[in-house]
């Protein structure tokens, strides 16, 4: 497919003989977002490092940005990395650097994008502020709570202004609140650059939002996109994921009319509303406290 983004084809993953991903066959668009869910183990994690080259398969393709990085040169997979932003699991920030480092550390150490050290600067900035965070630059990591962490981790994950996202599970442990403050914020910058997204996540509620909601400039908040016990349509697919296998792949509606038992046990059918009169606005984030708790 001319515009695809990312193309796996017959794409297999084994490790010390133990298939972690059996042949799997997928494309993700330019501005599409797919939301991946799993139990443990399932092949997640798997499909997201393939993706970004950190594995080689073990047969089949891949394919990143139109390019075939399968037996790709780790000189070059530096530079195709530019392109896209990962958040990894808990938000993998470096503890011995402050926040402002951690942000700018793509910048300065993906030397293709060619940044000066005022723009570095004045991107670090607008990408923390957009997070709410804005006034942490000095910070290290242990000082932030886990929500505002992983609030640095899409700070850091967007600054480059990739092509491609991948998101590894960014609401595991956090709180409901926080969670959809997370989400929240995925979605604002979903929206404000068409990017393409890979989000792998235990909560159905994440892909709910996912697929349903929109951010809003004048609310400065996430709006429904389509009235109340209706789906939208938002270029957002569900797809689950099984030992290695992809299980089903469609949209929540179909997601939700699944008979399969595996399926069905990642589908809330009667989510409870999400609560946007608790979910910090863009300017609330720039006042909320820099200590943990």
């Amino acid at each position: 497919m001319p515009d695809a983004i990312l193309r796996f084809e017959d794409t297999t993953m084994e490790f010390d003989g133990k298939v972690a991903l059996h042949p799997l066959n997928l494309s993700v668009s330019a501005g599409e977002t797919i939301v991946l869910f799993g139990a443990a183990g399932s092949g997640k994690s798997v499909l997201l490092k393939l993706a970004l080259g950190l594995l080689r398969p073990s047969s089949g393709r891949v394919f990143l940005l139109g390019r075939d990085i399968t037996d790709m040169k780790e000189s070059e997979l530096f530079d195709l990395r530019a392109e896209v932003g990962v958040l990894f699991q808990e938000g993998g920030l470096f503890d011995s650097l402050t926040i402002a480092d951690n942000v700018s550390y793509p910048l300065r150490n993906q030397k293709c994008l060619r940044v000066d050290e005022d723009e570095i600067g004045r991107r670090v900035q607008d990408t923390l502020d957009f997070v709410g965070l804005g006034h942490t630059l000095d910070k290290f990591p242990s000082e932030l709570s886990g929500g505002m962490r992983r609030r640095v981790g899409i700070a850091r994950a967007n600054v480059t202004v990739p092509k491609l996202l991948l998101y590894d599970s960014p609401t595991a442990g956090l709180d409901p609140i926080t969670a959809y403050t997370i989400m929240a914020l995925i979605l604002r910058q979903r929206q404000r650059t068409n990017s393409t997204t890979l989000l792998a996540s235990h909560r159905y509620q994440d892909g709910s939002m996912a697929a349903n909601f929109v951010w809003d400039e004048g609310a400065q908040n996430v709006v429904r996109a389509a009235p109340e016990g209706k789906f939208a349509d938002l270029g957002t697919s569900l797809l689950v994921m099984h030992e290695g296998h992809v299980v089903f792949r469609g949209t929540q509606e179909q997601m939700e009319a699944s008979t399969d038992p595996y399926v069905s046990q990642f589908v809330l059918k009667q989510l409870p509303p999400i609560p946007l009169n608790v979910i910090p606005s863009a300017r609330q984030l720039n006042e909320l406290p820099s200590n943990p708790g």
